[in-house]
C-alpha cells in the first residue's frame, strides 16, 4: 500500500483515533465521576457516623442527668430506690454498651468506717471500702446496678484512689458538667475479653442551687453518678450499621495503639491481606471534656460494585465499538474507491457524497441492529442477575449509539441543506399522541400526562419530522428530571398558531444556558459531568420547527423544572 492509497484511508484512521480518544476520555470522565460520587458518599457516611456517635453520648448524658435529678428530688436515696429507678430504665435493651449505672459517695477518709457501718446495716454485711487511703477524700461506690456479675467487683471500690478516675471526677466537680475519663481498665474486667474502659461522671451536690462558683461546688459536693463503659461493647452497637467502613477511635491527642479505644478492623479480608483504603478521614470530637479522634476509612465493601466496574466497561465496549467502526468505515472507503474507479471523473464529486451517506447509514446501522438482536437474545437466556445487568447496560448503550448515528446523519443533512420535508396535511392530535406512546413505551420511569384536551385540527407539515422533534423534547424532559416521576404535555390553539408545551419538574436550566441551548453540540457545563449527551437533539428539533416556519423555545428556573414549547403556524 503506497502513500496515496494510505491517504485515502485517513478518514478511517482519524475516526479510529477520534473514537479511541473519545473512549479514553469517557473512561476518564466516568472514573472521575465514579470516584467523586463515592467520595461524596464517603463524606456523607462520615458525617452520619459522627452524628450517631455524638447523639449516643448525648443520650447517655441525659440519662445520667436523670439519675442526678433522682438525688435532687429526695434527701435520702436507698439501694432499693436506686435499683427500682435503674431497672425502669431498661438499660441493657434500650441503651446497649453501658456496663452499669452507679453512685459513688464523696467522703473524707476519716468517715470511711461510719459509711461502711451504714452500708452494712442496710443489708450488705460484707461491704468494705477498698482504697489506697493516700488521698484526703474517697469516692467509694455504694450503689451499682445491675448488682450482679462483673459489677459486684466494683462495689466498695474507691475510684478517687486512681489518678485517671480522680482527674475526671475533679473536672466534673469543678465545672458541674459531665466528665469522661481517659482510657482505663475497669474494675469489673476479668481475665477474658479485656476491653478498654471509660467512665462518665456527673456530680451530685447537697445544694444544687448554690453551686455558681468553684468554691461552692467544692463545699457542696455530695457524690457522683456515673457510667462504666466497655468501649467495644459501647461502640460496636453503632459500628454494626457501618460495615463498609473501618472505624478507629482514639482517646487524647495521639492516635497510637496506647490510646486506641475501638477498632472495627473490617479492612482485613479473609486472606489476611490489609486493604489499602480508597478514602480516609479523621474527625476531632469533644466527648464530655475529653478529646477523641474518630478515624474513618473505606473498606472493600464500600460503594457499588457495578459503579466501580462501570469505567472499565466503558473502556472495553468503547474499544470494541471503535474497532468495529474502523473496520466498517475502512470497508466503506474501500467500496467507494472501487466505485470511483468505475465512474467517470465528471460524475464522481456529485455522486460520491450521496453514495457515502447511503452506505454509511446502512453500514453503521445494520451491524448495530445485529448486535442489538444478539443482545436481546442474550436477555431472554438464562443469565445470572449480575450478567443480566451487564447485558441490559450493553443493550442500552447500543440503543443510544444507534440514536446517536441517526442524529449525526440528521445534523449532517441539516448542515448540507439536504434535510428533506414531506409536506402533507396531518392530524396534530395524532402526531402528539403517537409521540407520547412511543416515548412512554421506551421509558417507564416517568408517566407522560396530557393536561387538557388536544385540539382536533389539521396542519400542513412533515408529520415524521415533527414527531421526531416532539420525541426529542419528551426524551429531554425525562433525562433532565431524574428525581421526578411525571412529564406534562399540553396543547392550545391561538389566533394564528398552535402551541405545544412539554413541562418537566427537573433540574432546570440557567438563564445563561437558555440562550444557547438550541445551538449545535451545545451542552451546559454544569450538566456535562452529570448527564450524558452530545447536544444534538434540541438542535435538530429547532431546525425541524424552523423549516416549518414555527418557533421553539424554553422557560426554566434552576432546580424547579423547564417548559419547552413549539409554536406552529395554523390558519383556520
Amino acid at each position: 500500500m503506497n502513500f496515496k492509497t494510505l491517504k485515502a484511508y485517513y478518514p478511517a484512521i482519524i475516526v479510529l483515533i477520534a473514537l479511541l480518544t473519545f473512549t479514553l476520555f469517557s473512561y476518564y470522565q466516568a472514573r472521575v465521576t465514579s470516584i467523586e460520587k463515592r467520595e461524596r458518599l464517603f463524606e456523607t457516611r462520615v458525617k452520619t457516623v459522627t452524628s450517631a456517635l455524638n447523639s449516643r453520648m448525648v443520650d447517655y448524658i441525659q440519662i445520667l442527668k436523670g439519675c442526678q435529678g433522682l438525688f435532687y428530688g429526695s434527701d435520702s436515696i436507698t439501694a432499693r430506690d436506686w435499683k427500682t429507678y435503674v431497672d425502669n430504665l431498661n438499660i441493657s435493651t434500650i441503651y446497649p454498651g453501658i456496663q452499669g449505672i452507679a453512685y459513688a459517695k464523696f467522703i473524707h477518709k476519716n468517715d470511711r468506717y461510719r459509711l461502711e457501718e451504714a452500708v452494712r446495716k442496710s443489708g450488705f454485711t460484707d461491704f468494705n471500702i477498698r482504697s489506697t487511703l493516700k488521698n484526703e477524700f474517697l469516692t467509694p461506690i455504694i450503689y451499682i446496678e445491675p448488682f450482679n456479675g462483673r459489677n459486684l467487683k466494683a462495689f466498695g471500690y474507691d475510684m478517687y484512689s486512681d489518678s485517671a478516675r480522680r482527674a475526671a471526677m475533679d473536672r466534673a466537680l469543678l465545672t458541674g458538667q459531665p466528665s469522661m475519663t481517659g482510657k482505663v481498665i475497669l474494675v469489673q474486667e476479668t481475665n477474658d475479653d479485656i476491653q478498654p474502659g471509660l467512665l462518665l461522671y456527673l456530680p451530685v451536690y447537697h445544694e444544687p442551687k448554690n453551686v455558681t462558683d468553684i468554691a461552692q461546688r467544692k463545699k457542696n459536693i455530695k457524690g457522683f453518678v456515673y457510667y462504666p463503659f466497655r468501649s467495644y461493647d459501647l461502640i460496636e452497637n453503632i459500628s454494626r450499621n457501618y460495615r463498609d467502613l473501618r472505624l478507629e477511635i482514639y482517646d487524647g491527642s495521639k492516635m497510637d495503639q496506647k490510646n486506641l479505644l475501638f477498632d472495627s478492623d473490617t479492612s482485613v479480608n479473609i486472606q489476611g491481606i490489609r486493604y489499602d483504603p480508597e478514602f480516609r478521614n479523621t474527625v476531632k470530637l469533644n466527648v464530655a471534656g475529653r478529646q477523641w479522634y474518630l478515624q474513618v476509612a473505606s473498606t472493600e465493601r464500600f460503594g457499588s460494585a457495578v459503579e466501580k466496574s462501570q469505567p472499565l466497561m466503558i473502556l472495553t465496549f468503547g474499544f470494541i465499538l471503535s474497532v468495529l467502526f474502523f473496520i466498517m468505515i475502512f470497508n466503506i472507503i474501500s467500496r467507494n474507491r472501487q466505485i470511483s474507479i468505475e465512474l467517470e471523473l465528471s460524475k464522481e464529486l456529485d455522486n460520491k457524497k450521496d453514495e457515502f451517506i447511503g452506505i454509511a447509514s446502512h453500514e453503521l446501522k445494520t451491524p448495530l441492529t445485529s448486535i442489538k438482536a444478539y443482545i436481546q437474545l442474550l436477555e431472554r437466556s438464562d443469565l445470572k442477575e449480575q450478567e443480566r445487568k451487564y447485558v441490559s447496560k450493553a443493550n442500552s448503550n447500543v440503543t443510544k449509539l444507534n440514536n446517536l448515528i441517526g442524529d449525526l446523519l440528521d445534523v449532517s443533512k441539516i448542515q448540507s441543506g439536504q434535510l428533506q420535508l414531506n409536506i402533507a396535511p396531518f392530524s396534530l392530535k395524532q402526531m402528539i399522541t403517537e409521540s407520547i406512546e412511543n416515548v412512554q413505551h421506551m421509558f417507564s420511569s416517568h408517566e407522560l400526562i396530557v393536561r387538557g384536551i388536544i385540539p382536533e385540527i389539521i396542519l400542513d407539515g412533515d408529520i415524521v419530522r415533527l414527531e421526531q422533534a416532539m420525541n426529542n423534547l419528551l426524551l429531554n424532559a425525562i433525562k433532565y428530571s431524574p428525581g421526578a416521576s411525571s412529564v406534562y404535555i399540553s396543547c392550545k390553539r391561538m389566533e394564528n398558531s398552535v402551541k405545544i408545551d412539554v413541562v418537566d419538574l427537573g433540574i432546570g436550566i440557567s438563564t445563561k444556558n437558555q440562550e444557547k441551548i438550541f445551538e449545535r453540540f451545545y451542552r451546559a457545563k454544569e450538566l456535562s459531568p452529570v448527564i450524558s449527551g452530545l447536544g444534538m437533539g434540541l438542535y435538530i428539533s429547532a431546525e425541524i420547527v424552523r423549516r416549518h416556519d414555527g418557533k421553539i423555545g424554553v422557560k426554566s428556573n434552576p432546580a424547579k423544572g423547564s417548559t419547552f414549547y413549539i409554536v406552529l403556524p395554523y390558519k383556520a
